[in-house]
């Protein structure tokens, strides 16, 4: 049932009987009260009194946050369907019209621009704060896939994702009671199954075309209707945009969308090749622990491309785990030494270090001292500097829309990371924006809040770029929203919880890649062991051999001590976790030569790396089902079927579904032909079910690589036994 809508008589105002025929779209009046808007020959809108294009309304809502946890009170007092319209112009590629229902009205133009149709709002009534867009649906039939990052879903029809950053939450699934457990802390941390760091009003269908809309505002993507999508988008009289564009693209195929969309949002660079030389090592403690646990890995055999020192700047605790000193630069106290370290490591190891970092600052560091004296920082109502609790400790907040402000801190990247010889980081924490903050350039908290981690992506990128190294330094984030396409390097999958849980747990880290790539970015990766230890969840070593088999798969290997170290299994916690670590790692630098072609894809054609089934394969109905959602293709000639649960509930075989093609199973060579089939494979710890294409390009490499595989196999069974 639609919520409430106000019915008013007043008059039909008379339209144009006329059509217009362009290029791209076309607008077709039925009736006084019907018309549809074709895009390249698909039905996109379907108008009727009873269900029109648009809707207006207000609502009653407020906000409340604890540590990037949001809760909207949200009380929708009307919704009004502009049932009427008005044809106002039309000329080749432009068609206007004014929906209306008595003194409400919309006006927009509909114009056709590099090969897409823009459907560009010009007016809305001033005392609303709602619209709805309402787009055509086939039902149950059709697929949608996108929205940003989604941890809990691929396939989105049928339900609905709000359109707000914040904290992904503490398992993420009301029925599991680590979630239950968490939304009884003063937080109420538990999540849900829409709880993301990356929001985005960017849909793509199975129809064959993507939506995407330009507001950074609040609202949903509602697919729960069998005949339309309804899209709502917030605002007010004092948005700077409400309620911005709608913008259509269409393709006849997946991966010439996906060139389409990333035309529009943008593309990441190439990343560089020394990534592949081995995993980074997320290990913390001072340069002594970091050299040691170098030393350690070089004598297991593990191929070591970096080392993640997230504690550079200091280290605090509180009763989560231990954090960090947010204070951007170099401790020497908890890394001596480390400016000649990083230097000699390069030259001599070809090892690189890596940093952490976000745009909040201590109230107890000098940094902090430095932003308030030069009014750097975002203030609050009052006029001080907006003060933010994250978790027993309070920070001020960069105030990035300031151009002397962004000037310093991208200056403060360049000299305290790049400059001191940090090849990389993590950029952190771009969803706790507070909506009431007051911020220099005058658009409000709530209208800023999504597109912050866009800024602070930019910031980053800038800084590389002013260094002359892009292409070379890689920095990675968990938070994005539209624009971050353009700025982000390399995104992770965030703060999953240590165990097999399917919503916050290994698994769901795949639907999130496969989803943030639908949305246009193409490259994503994760802590190689999870990282949230709480309620007495810990890392059991399975677990994290688990992930270090996927990740051998994707497009970084990066490992994470997690919150509470000391009471989680490590990489470094026995001999045999090093080793199958080592081993990972040597199929992760195996697959070079063909990953280095799947990552140009992303570079210069915007098809993300790693790609649902149904990208490659759209006339097989079942490769489009929300179950394939725990597979994926690495590149068209790669289908990876990661291991999600514990070895006593698989007894160590794994089913995978092969769509129709000729596969070979990568791990001894074993053939299947035709495809469009379940097939069940041995599958125990430090195997990852993967299958290539027969007849792929790369055949003969991959042919090559099983033996190896093979080899290393049997070296591990021999040496590695736990």
């Amino acid at each position: 049932m639609e919520p409430l809508f106000l019915f008013v008589f007043c008059a039909a105002t008379a339209g144009l009987l006329i059509d217009s025929v362009t290029a791209l779209h076309r607008f077709e009046r039925l009736s006084d009260e019907e018309f549809n808007v074709f895009v390249d020959g698909l039905l996109i809108v379907s108008h009727t009194k009873t269900s029109p294009f648009i809707l207006v309304g207000n609502s009653d809502y407020s906000y409340t946050s604890k540590y990037g946890n949001f809760r909207v009170t949200d009380i929708l007092q009307e919704k009004v369907r502009l049932s009427h319209f008005t044809v106002v112009k039309m000329a080749p590629g432009v068609t206007s019209l004014t929906l209306s229902w008595c003194d409400l009205q919309v006006t927009l133009e509909i114009l056709d621009r590099d090969g897409l149709t823009y459907i560009d709002v010009t007016s809305v009534p001033e005392d609303i704060n709602r619209l709805w867009f309402r787009l055509t649906s086939t039902g149950s039939d059709e697929h949608v896939y996108g929205g940003g990052e989604q941890f809990s879903y691929l396939d989105l029809n049928g339900r609905h994702f709000p359109l707000w950053l914040g904290e992904q939450g503490v398992g993420r699934n009301k029925s599991y009671w680590v979630t239950q457990t968490a939304d009884q802390d003063v937080s109420a941390s538990g999540g849900d199954y829409y709880s993301t760091y990356w929001a985005q009003p960017t849909f793509v269908s199975s129809r064959k075309y993507f939506a995407h809309f330009t507001s950074t505002w609040n609202g949903q993507l509602d697919f729960r209707n069998e005949l339309f999508h309804e899209i709502e988008i917030w605002g007010g009289p004092d948005a700077k945009v409400f309620p911005g564009s709608l913008i259509i693209g269409r393709a006849d195929t997946f991966p010439d969308i996906s060139t389409k969309l990333t035309g529009l949002l943008g593309r990441q660079p190439l990343l560089p090749e020394w990534l592949h030389n081995g995993v980074i090592l997320g290990v913390q403690g001072g340069t002594e622990m970091m050299l040691g646990y170098l030393e350690q890995a070089q004598k297991e055999g593990i191929k070591v491309a970096g080392i993640w020192i997230q504690d550079w700047v200091g280290r605090i605790r509180t009763t989560f785990g231990r954090r960090l000193f947010w204070n951007w630069e170099w401790d020497p106290k908890q890394y001596l030494n480390l400016d000649k370290e990083i230097i000699r490591l390069k030259e001599e190891e070809d090892i690189r270090l890596f940093a952490y970092i976000s745009a909040n600052l201590n109230i107890e560091g000098n940094m902090f001292v430095e932003a308030k004296i030069g009014s750097y920082l975002v203030k609050d109502i009052s006029g001080d500097s907006y003060r933010v609790d994250y978790g027993e400790f309070v920070c001020g907040i960069v105030d990035l829309t300031n151009p002397d402000a962004f000037a310093w801190y991208k200056g403060k990247i360049r000299t305290n990371l790049i400059d001191f010889g940090f090849d990389g980081w993590m950029a952190d924490f771009g969803e706790y924006l507070p909506p009431d903050a007051v911020f220099f350039n005058g658009v409000s908290g709530e209208e800023l809040h999504n597109q912050w981690p866009v800024l602070w992506a930019r910031a980053n990128r800038e800084a590389i770029e002013d260094a002359g190294r892009l292409g070379d330094i890689v920095f990675w984030m968990r938070a994005g929203f539209s624009g971050s396409q353009n700025f982000t390097v390399m995104a992770w999958a965030g703060d999953q919880l240590v165990d097999f849980s399917t919503a916050d747990g290994l698994a769901s880290v795949i639907p999130a890649t496969l989803s943030l790539g639908m949305s246009g970015f193409g490259l994503n990766h994760f802590d190689i062991g999870g990282y949230t230890s709480l309620y007495g969840v810990t890392r059991t070593e399975e677990l994290l051999i688990r992930y270090a088999d996927f990740a051998a798969f994707t497009p970084m290997m990066r490992t994470h001590e997690g919150n509470r170290p000391s009471e989680n299994w490590q990489y470094y916690s026995s001999i045999y976790s090093m080793k199958m670590l080592g081993r990972a790692t040597e199929i992760y630098i195996f697959l070079k030569n063909y990953t280095r072609g799947v990552l140009e894809e992303v570079t210069t054609l915007g098809y993300p790396a790693q790609r649902p089934l149904f990208y490659h394969y759209e006339d097989d109905p079942r490769s489009y089902d929300d179950s394939m959602k725990y597979q994926y293709l690495l590149g068209k000639d790669l289908l990876v079927a990661p291991v999600y649960l514990s070895s006593s509930e698989t007894n160590d075989r794994w089913s995978v579904y092969l769509p129709p093609d000729d596969w070979v199973y990568l791990w001894d060579g074993t053939d299947y032909s035709g495809g469009g089939e379940v097939v069940t494979v041995d599958a125990p710890v430090g195997v990852t079910p993967a299958f290539y294409r027969k007849l792929s390009t790369h055949a003969q490499f991959f042919r090559d690589l099983t033996g190896e595989l093979m080899t290393t196999l049997a070296t591990a069974n021999m040496m590695c036994t736990p």
